[in-house]
């Protein structure tokens, strides 16, 4: 599936290649940068897995290739991922340099003009493969009813708390962009928290 396409050249940003099952409930998804995105960008790519690192679920992020991201996770979407990703080099392309090791011009290769919201991904969604063992039914319902622990219920505020001030004072700031990213990421973990603790209340506050 073709992700941000247009945006750098004629081609996309990246794709999502493919999608792997590997049982328990987690999934190994693989994005591939194209050379324009990964060479000239690196530092994007870097910035992409330290955001992607920061979401809940996502349990480890591995730079395979300086083209490719191997992002496994537990209970987060696909599409979701993509959201984020596509999110975050939308708002950061137009205002990142290139690196000076390569001889190119930001107007040579960016779109203009600059589309209002981020191109919609082309191409057939990826459909996972089974590895190493068909996830259940008991799998599924494991990664949607974790108990309601004290340490997980914070650990969701909290992350729900400082993304949400960081991207308020992002939107504040002159030339600081718009903060969406952060914002969509916070309220979301602020909303899994809050629910977590309303559980917690009507299981009278169990410990853990």
């Amino acid at each position: 599936m073709e992700r941000l396409p247009g945006l750098l050249c004629d081609e996309p940003v990246y794709w999502i290649e493919n999608v792997v099952a590997l049982g328990d409930g987690r999934l190994r998804t693989e994005l591939g940068f194209s050379d324009t995105a990964a060479h000239p960008y690196e530092g994007l790519v870097e910035g992409t897995i330290a955001m992607l690192e920061r979401v809940p679920g996502v349990e480890e992020v591995i730079h395979e290739d300086r083209e490719v991201l191997l992002v496994v996770s537990r209970g987060v979407a696909v599409e979701w991922i993509g959201e984020l990703v596509d999110r975050f080099w939308f708002d950061h392309l137009p205002s990142t340099p290139i690196d000076p090791g390569f001889e190119t011009d930001p107007a040579d290769v960016l779109a203009s003009p600059w589309p209002s919201t981020p191109p919609r991904p082309r191409g057939a969604a990826p459909v996972p493969t089974i590895e190493s063992g068909r996830p259940t039914l008991r799998d599924v319902r494991q990664v949607a009813l974790l108990p309601p622990s004290r340490r997980r219920m914070w650990a969701y505020l909290v992350c729900g708390a400082v993304p949400v001030l960081g991207g308020v004072v992002l939107a504040a700031t002159p030339g600081g962009g718009t903060g969406v990213l952060p914002l969509v990421v916070g309220t979301i973990n602020l909303a899994i928290g809050t629910r977590i603790a309303m559980k917690r209340r009507q299981l009278g506050g169990s410990p853990g």
